[in-house]
C-alpha cells in the first residue's frame, strides 16, 4: 500500500513523547511469571509452609539435628527456582525472535517496529496474516478480519474507511491503513496476549494426576498428623519430646516434596533442551500433550511442502495472457500470500490493463478466489476451478484435474461478471499452473511417526487430488485415500475425519470440525500450521505447532513454534516430550512409595500400642539416598520409549508393590519385638535403628527396580546411592540416631532383609511380559521396535 501524505502519521519525536507519558502499547500484564513470581510461587507452597511449622515444632524439642529435613527443602527450592529462572530466560531471548512486529509510518516512511513500541495516534499498515494488537480506525483500503477472540463469531468481517479494529482479531484477507485510537491497558491488546495463548490450556494427564495425589495427600496429612501426636502423649503416656519428634517424622514422610521438584524441573530442562534446538515453548504442558498424540494433522504448504511458489507453465484456452491477466488482478489486489507473490514475481511486469480497478475481492480461505472489476475493461476472478467456475464448466473441471494429477497446483482464469455485491464466472479463460518443492527430510519425518503410531491427516484448502499426489511422494502412508471437503456437510466430514487421510478444500472453520471428530472419537490430536487458516484449529487441538516463518496470528495461538519452520525438527520435540514424562512416571513411584509406606503406618499405629518407629533424620536420610538425589539425577537421563497410558495406575502399582514391602516388614519388626520376652525384647532406639536401615534398603531395591534394565548411567545412580547410605549409617550412628545392634536384632534384620527381593522378582516378571508383548505386536505389525 502507497503512503498517503494525508494520513495523519507521527514524527519520531511526537513517538518518543507520547511513549514517555505513558500512551505507549506496553502490556500491563503478561502471559508468562515474572522473576518475583517464580521466587513466590516456589517458596510459598502449601508442602514448604508446612515443613516450616514442622521445623518450629522440632525447636521445641530441642532435638535440633531432626531438622535437617529443611536442607532438602531448601534444595528443592533453590534447583526448582534456578531451572524455572532458567527456562524464562531462554523462553524470553526467543519470544523475541517471534514477538509481533507492525509496518508504522513514521516521519513519513514506512517502518518495521515491535509492537511494543507503538503508541497513540501512529498509522500502522496491516496486512493478512497480521494480528491487531491495538485499537484503532481504517484509513485507508480494505481487509476481511477474524474476530473470533472478540465475538466468538469465526466469519469473515469486511472492514473499510471508517470502521473501527479491534486488538484480539487478526487479518484474513486485504490491507489497511489504521489510525490507532487506543493502546496498551486501554485497549484489547492485553486480551490478545494472554488469550491467544492461554486461551486453550495443553491437557496433561500428567499434571491432573499429580494435583489429585497432592490434594490427596494434602487433606489427610495434617488430621493424621494431629492424631497421631494425640496417640503418643495421650493414649500412650509419652513425653512432649517422644511424641513430637515421631509426629513430625511421619509427618515428613508423608510429604511428596520431590514429586513436585521432580515435575516442574523436568518440564523446565525440557524447554530448555528445546530451546537449544530452536523450539520455542509458550505451554509448559504442551510437551506432553505433543509426546501423547496419536494423530498429528497438518496443512500441505510450509509443512509438506516449502510454501516457496514457482510458476510451473500457463494454459490459455483462447490465446490470452493469462500470466499478464493474473498479474493484473494483483496490481488491484494486494499480493498477500505466497501464490500471489509467486505470479507477481513472473508475470508482474505486464500490464494489459492500465484502468485501475473499480471493486476488488481479496483472497480468503473461504471463498478460494481473488477477483477485481476494471470496468469497461472487463472483471476476472482467480482461484481454484471449482470455486471460480461455481461447478457452471464441468469440462474445466476436467482438464484442471488432469493437470493437478501429479501435484501441480492449478488456478482457473475466469471472465466474469459483478453486479455490485457478487462475482460470477461467465467464460474461462485458462490455467496458472504452480508447483511447490517437497521439504528436504520430510519422508523420513513421515516414517517416524508410523513406526510410532501416530496416523498422519493432511487438511488443505487446495484441490485433493494435488494434495494427495504431493502427500504419497512424501511418504504419506494411505495419502489415495482422500475426499474433498468442500462437497460435504460437517456430519458427513466428521463422520469421514476417522479413515480418510487426505482432505482437499478445507474451509478454516471444516478444520476445527475434522479436529474435534477425531477428540471424539478418543484421539489426542497435535496439529501443525503456518497460515491464518490454521489460527481456529491450531487452538482446538491438544498440541498445536506454528511454523515462525508463517502468519503472526499462528504463532500466537501455537503451544509450540519451530524458529527455523523445519517440519522434519517435530520428531526431536516428540523425544524430548517422551524424554520428560517417562522420567516422571519412572522416578514418581520412589516418590510416592515413602509417602505410601508412611501413611499406611501411620494410620496403622494409631489403632495398636506402637510408638512411631522414626525420627525426622532418619526420613531425611531414607528420601535423600534413595529418592530424592536420584530422581533428580534420573530425571535428565534420555529415555525415547513410547509413552504409556493410564500413568497414575502405572506408578500406583510400582509404588504400592514398595511400600508394602516397607509396610510388612516395619510391622513384623514392631510384632515381633512386642511378643519377645522382656530380657531379650529390643529397646527403642534398636527398633527404630532396624527399621531405618531395613526401610533404607528396600527403598534402594525400589530405586534397583525402577532403573532397570541397567546402563552405565543407572547403575552408576544405584551403586552410589547404595554407598551414601551404608557410609551414613556405619559412619555417622550418632547423627541419624541409630544404635549398635543386639545379636537377636541382627538376627531379625537379618531375616527381613530377604523380602526387599519380592520387587526384584516382581519387577523381572513384568519386564519379561512387556518384552513378550512388543515382540509380538512388532510381529504383528511388521515394524521394528523404537
Amino acid at each position: 500500500m502507497k503512503i498517503d501524505p494525508n494520513w495523519p502519521a507521527l514524527s519520531s519525536e511526537e513517538a518518543k513523547r507520547l511513549a514517555a507519558e505513558g500512551k505507549a502499547n506496553v502490556s500491563s500484564s503478561s502471559a508468562s511469571k515474572s522473576v518475583k513470581q517464580i521466587w513466590l510461587s516456589n517458596l510459598f507452597t502449601f508442602y514448604n509452609m508446612l515443613n516450616i511449622v514442622l521445623a518450629v515444632l522440632v525447636i521445641t524439642t530441642g532435638s535440633y539435628r531432626n531438622m535437617m529435613f529443611l536442607g532438602i527443602v531448601i534444595s528443592n527450592f533453590l534447583i526448582g527456582t534456578i531451572q524455572e529462572l532458567r527456562a524464562k530466560k531462554t523462553v524470553d531471548n526467543l519470544s523475541v525472535l517471534t514477538a509481533p512486529t507492525a509496518r508504522v509510518i513514521r516521519d513519513g516512511e514506512e517502518k518495521i517496529l515491535p509492537c511494543k513500541e507503538l503508541v497513540l495516534g501512529d498509522v500502522v499498515l496491516i496486512g493478512a496474516g497480521d494480528q491487531i494488537t491495538a485499537d484503532g480506525t481504517v484509513l485507508s483500503g480494505e481487509a476481511r478480519l477474524n474476530e473470533s477472540l472478540i465475538t466468538g463469531e469465526s466469519d469473515a468481517v469486511l472492514k473499510s474507511s471508517g470502521d473501527n479494529l479491534f486488538s484480539g482479531s487478526f487479518v484474513i484477507s486485504g490491507e489497511v491503513a489504521v489510525l490507532l485510537t487506543a493502546v496498551g491497558a486501554e485497549s484489547y491488546a492485553e486480551r490478545l496476549t494472554l488469550e491467544a495463548k492461554k486461551l486453550k490450556t495443553a491437557k496433561s494427564v500428567l499434571k491432573t494426576a499429580m494435583m489429585n495425589i497432592i490434594k490427596t495427600v494434602t487433606v489427610f496429612i495434617v488430621p493424621m498428623g494431629v492424631l497421631t501426636f494425640y496417640n503418643h502423649y495421650i493414649s500412650q503416656g509419652l513425653s512432649y519430646v517422644d511424641s513430637m519428634i515421631p509426629t513430625v517424622a511421619a509427618m515428613v514422610g508423608m510429604i511428596p516434596d520431590g514429586l513436585y521438584l521432580l515435575t516442574s524441573m523436568s518440564f523446565a530442562v525440557g524447554v530448555v533442551r528445546l530451546a537449544q534446538k530452536r523450539t520455542l515453548t509458550q505451554q509448559l504442558y504442551s510437551l506432553e500433550s505433543l509426546a501423547r498424540a496419536d494423530v498429528l494433522c497438518l496443512d500441505k504448504t510450509g509443512t509438506i511442502t516449502s510454501g516457496n511458489m514457482k510458476i510451473k507453465g500457463t494454459v490459455s484456452f483462447d490465446g490470452d495472457d493469462i500470466g499478464a491477466l493474473a498479474a493484473e488482478i494483483y496490481s488491484a489486489v494486494p499480493a498477500d500470500n505466497a501464490t500471489a507473490r509467486a505470479i507477481v514475481s513472473a508475470f508482474g511486469s505486464r500490464n494489459p490493463i492500465e484502468k485501475p480497478a473499480e471493486n476488488i475481492l481479496p483472497f480468503s480461505s473461504a471463498l478460494k478466489y481473488v477477483a477485481a472489476d476494471f470496468g469497461e475493461e472487463g472483471c476476472y476472478m482467480l482461484g481454484a476451478p471449482e470455486f471460480v467456475t461455481g461447478g457452471s464448466f464441468p469440462e474445466v473441471l476436467e482438464k484442471a484435474a488432469e493437470y493437478s494429477g501429479d501435484g501441480t497446483r492449478v488456478l482457473a482464469l475466469c471472465k466474469g461478471i459483478f453486479d455490485g455485491k457478487l462475482y460470477k464466472a461467465e467464460k474461462p479463460l485458462g490455467f496458472i499452473l504452480i508447483e511447490d518443492e517437497i521439504r528436504p527430510n520430510v519422508s523420513e519425518t513421515f516414517e517416524y511417526f508410523r513406526k510410532n503410531d501416530v496416523s498422519i491427516k493432511v487438511i488443505s484448502g487446495d484441490n485433493p487430488a494435488a494434495v494427495s499426489a504431493i502427500a504419497k511422494k512424501a511418504g504419506v502412508i494411505g495419502a489415495e485415500n482422500y475426499i474433498d471437503a468442500s462437497a460435504l456437510s460437517d456430519e458427513e466430514l466428521s463422520s469421514a475425519a476417522e479413515k480418510t487421510v487426505v482432505f482437499g478444500r478445507v474451509s478454516p472453520e471444516q478444520k476445527r470440525v475434522i479436529i474435534k471428530a477425531l477428540q471424539k472419537s478418543g484421539h489426542t490430536v497435535a496439529m501443525t500450521g503456518d497460515g491464518v487458516n490454521d489460527v481456529l484449529a491450531l487452538k482446538d487441538a491438544d498440541c498445536s505447532v506454528a511454523m515462525a516463518s508463517g502468519a503472526q496470528a499462528a504463532s500466537h495461538a501455537a503451544q509450540l513454534v519451530l524458529l527455523d519452520s523445519d517440519f522434519s525438527a517435530m520428531p526431536e520435540v516428540v523425544l524430548e516430550g517422551r524424554r520428560v514424562i517417562n522420567n516422571i512416571q519412572r522416578a514418581a513411584s520412589i516418590f510416592l512409595m515413602k509417602t505410601m509406606y508412611t501413611f499406611a503406618l501411620t494410620a496403622t499405629l494409631l489403632f495398636v500400642p506402637f510408638a512411631y518407629p522414626f525420627a525426622p533424620i532418619q526420613m531425611t536420610l531414607i528420601g535423600a539416598v534413595a529418592s530424592g538425589i536420584p530422581g533428580v539425577l534420573l530425571a535428565l537421563e534420555p529415555n525415547f520409549k513410547r509413552v504409556q497410558k493410564h500413568f497414575l495406575s502405572t506408578v500406583l502399582k510400582r509404588a504400592i508393590i514398595a511400600a508394602a514391602t516397607v509396610f510388612i516388614g516395619i510391622m513384623a519388626v514392631l510384632i515381633i519385638n512386642e511378643n519377645l520376652d522382656a530380657a531379650v525384647r529390643l529397646s527403642i532406639e534398636e527398633v527404630s535403628t532396624i527399621c531405618t536401615v531395613y526401610t533404607g534398603a528396600a527403598s534402594l531395591m525400589t530405586l534397583l527396580t525402577t532403573c532397570l534394565p541397567l546402563n552405565k548411567f543407572k547403575a552408576a545412580i544405584v551403586i552410589g546411592s547404595t554407598v551414601v547410605f551404608s557410609a551414613a549409617i556405619s559412619l555417622f550412628e550418632e547423627l541419624f540416631m541409630l544404635v549398635p545392634l543386639s545379636e537377636f536384632g541382627r538376627i531379625i534384620l537379618l531375616a527381613l532383609l530377604p523380602l526387599t527381593l519380592i520387587q526384584l522378582i516382581i519387577r523381572d516378571i513384568q519386564l519379561r511380559k512387556e518384552k513378550d508383548y512388543a515382540s509380538k505386536r512388532n510381529k504383528s505389525s511388521g515394524i521394528r521396535a523404537f
